[in-house]
Formats: structure tokens, C-alpha cells, sequence
């Protein structure tokens, strides 16, 4: 009886032990230890990547990349070793504490991988050689697909797509003569290829010339594109220049939609001004709303008014241009994406200017 109690407590106390010391943290435990993780990467790395480091040089580092709530499925430790040309190279280690293999361990590892990369990016170094591991010790056979690509419906393709260089489009690179201008995006396109011009008038007044087609094709969408390019501009025109701005939009649109847009524009500024109380001078930009003593300069938000006594810079200004044609285009239901990219507004910020319209 006694023999009897005291396996049951030995057992008891088994049990106990192995909940506490769970077996990925068992083997994660004996890695940290510099002869440990030496003699691992000597059994395990792949012969090409062991050849060319120093073993002896292994170091355990403290990063860990796991989310905390796949933490009782997986756990990983970071190994660092030089190579033979005195540079740093890493093994990342996935250890699985699960009875099934991970289907998507492949895509995990990736994601791990690049975000210990990520802490490379302040230096202008190339990026160190890193060697993904995986440690299974289910009950179950590996079954786990064995790299990135095979998670894909097109294994071949989506390695010639990822793994290859990206597809660049280099507007900087491009000719004017190298843009379609029989599509409606060629209207974008010049634009942004140009878009550091300082004559903005001129630059509208090429846009007008060269896209003359593009600009003709619009007109079944309402002039969709065109509008974009005439509001982005709108911001970045001086105030002195706005009368000719508008001449230049009336003189190469018909005239009803040349009018129509150009109302737009001055109805945003109007609203705006409206709803702080504000009167928006057509000569300086400038006017003051007699209750808040409010000045603003010419749709850059540089001056406030004498309530205030403050200038505010051009990059406040150009902040608020850039939420002015948000809102101009969210009054035309553009696609949020779409007004993200041109803006470079995020989608967070374009939906909060949303919920306040």
C-alpha cells in the first residue's frame, strides 16, 4: 500500500513538474546555453550555411518575435554567429509545443524573419544572412508545408513574383512620351511626374495640352480625374495666381463644368470659413472672423488673426489643403483607397475627416 502511494505521488508530482516546465521550454532552456546551441547548429544547419560562419562564436540574443497569443503553441530563440568574413549572421529557431505541425509555420517564419531584419534598417548595411529552423517534436507526423511558396494556389508563380525583383514604375525614369495619354490616368500620372514643377500654372496648362485626350475620355466619368488634378493644384497655387488658375480651368474645360468645379473649390473655403467664424479675403487670404479675430493665409493656414497673434507655417497650411481635397473628394463618393494614395492621407485619418462631415 505504501509502494502504492508513493508512485501515485511520484506521479503526481511528474504531472505537476511537466506542466510547469513545458517541453518547448525545456529545449528553449538548454539553447540558451552557448555549448548547447553549439552543438545544435553543428548537427542541424544546412551544410552551405554552416560552412560559412564560426560556430564557436555563437551568441543567444533576447529578441523574440512570437505574438503572445500563439505563445503556448510556439516559442523561438535568436542565435547569432560571425562568419568567416568577421560580419553577423542569425539563426531563427521555431520550436513547436503542439501535437500537430503548424500549416502555416512557412508564412510565420517570414514574418519573424523580416521583423528581426527590421532592426537593421537604421543602418545602411546590407542585411545579415539569417537560417530558419524549425524544432517539432509532436506526436503526430510533420506535414507542414516546407517553404512560403507552397501555401500559395501557384506555388511556381508566386515564387517568380516574390522572389524576383518587384515591378518598378519610375515616373522620374519615364519620358513624357512614355505615358498612354489615351487613358483617363495619364492625367495623374503627369502630373505626379511633374509634381515638384514650381510653376503650377504651368504645369496645369501642359497637363491641359498633353492629356488632351485623357481629359476628353474623363469627361464620361464626370471628369473624375481632372477634378483630382485641379484640387490637388488648387492648394499649391499662390494666392495672386488664382484668378489666372481659374481663367486656365474655364479656358480648357466647357464651360459649365469649368464653372462648376471652380464653385466647388470656393464653396469648400466658404464652408470652412463659415463654420470657424471665418471670412476668407480674396486679395491677401485674409480676413478675420469678428468673433474669433481669425486670420488665414491663402489656403496655407499662415497667418492667424490678431485674437491669436500667431503665424502658422507652411506645413500646418499644406496639411489642411491636403484634408481640403479629402473632403472634396469624399463629397464625390471617391473610393477611400484611392483618395489615400493621392493625398497620402492614411485610410484612418481620410474616415475620421468622414465621420465629421
Amino acid at each position: 500500500m505504501t509502494n502504492t502511494k508513493n508512485k501515485t505521488t511520484a506521479k503526481s508530482t511528474s504531472t505537476a513538474r511537466d506542466k510547469n516546465t513545458p517541453h518547448d521550454g525545456l529545449i528553449k532552456k538548454v539553447m540558451e546555453n552557448p555549448i548547447a546551441a553549439q552543438e545544435f547548429l553543428e548537427e542541424y544547419l544546412p551544410t552551405s550555411f554552416k560552412e560559412r560562419v564560426d560556430l564557436s562564436t555563437v551568441k543567444v540574443e533576447k529578441e523574440s518575435f512570437v505574438e503572445p497569443n500563439l505563445k503556448k503553441q510556439l516559442s523561438d530563440i535568436v542565435l547569432s554567429v560571425k562568419t568567416k568574413d568577421n560580419k553577423t549572421a542569425f539563426v531563427y529557431t521555431l520550436i513547436e509545443a503542439q501535437v500537430n505541425s503548424d500549416y502555416w509555420i512557412a508564412l510565420r517564419l517570414w514574418k519573424y524573419i523580416l521583423l528581426l531584419c527590421e532592426r537593421h534598417m537604421k543602418s545602411k548595411e546590407k542585411l545579415p544572412l539569417v537560417c530558419p529552423l524549425v524544432f517539432y517534436h509532436g506526436s503526430k507526423n510533420y506535414n507542414a508545408p516546407m517553404n512560403l511558396w507552397e501555401l500559395f494556389a501557384s506555388p511556381e508563380e508566386a515564387k517568380g513574383l516574390l522572389a524576383n525583383d518587384y515591378q518598378l514604375v519610375d515616373l522620374q525614369a519615364m519620358s513624357d512620351d512614355e505615358i498612354n495619354y489615351d487613358k483617363h490616368l495619364s492625367i495623374i500620372l503627369y502630373m505626379m511626374k511633374h509634381i515638384n514643377q514650381r510653376d503650377k500654372l504651368k504645369l496645369i496648362e501642359d497637363i491641359f495640352k498633353n492629356c488632351h485626350k485623357a481629359i476628353l475620355l474623363d469627361q464620361e466619368q464626370d471628369y473624375v480625374y481632372t477634378k483630382l488634378m485641379i484640387w490637388y493644384n488648387d492648394c499649391k497655387i499662390p494666392l495672386n495666381k488664382k484668378q489666372e488658375f481659374e481663367q486656365l480651368v474655364l479656358d480648357h474645360l466647357p464651360k459649365e463644368k469649368g464653372a462648376e468645379i471652380m464653385k466647388t473649390i470656393a464653396d469648400s473655403y466658404i464652408d470652412e470659413g463659415v463654420s470657424k467664424g471665418i471670412l476668407i479675403g480674396k486679395n491677401e487670404g485674409i480676413a478675420i472672423g469678428k468673433n474669433e479675430g481669425i486670420a488665414i493665409g491663402e489656403a496655407r493656414g499662415e497667418a492667424r488673426g490678431e485674437a491669436r497673434g500667431e503665424a502658422r507655417g507652411e506645413a500646418r497650411g499644406e496639411a489642411k489643403g491636403v484634408e481640403k481635397i479629402a473632403r472634396r473628394m469624399l463629397k464625390e463618393n471617391t473610393d477611400i483607397k484611392f483618395i489615400a494614395s493621392v493625398t497620402g492621407l492614411s485610410t484612418g485619418e481620410i474616415l475620421k475627416l468622414q465621420n465629421k462631415m
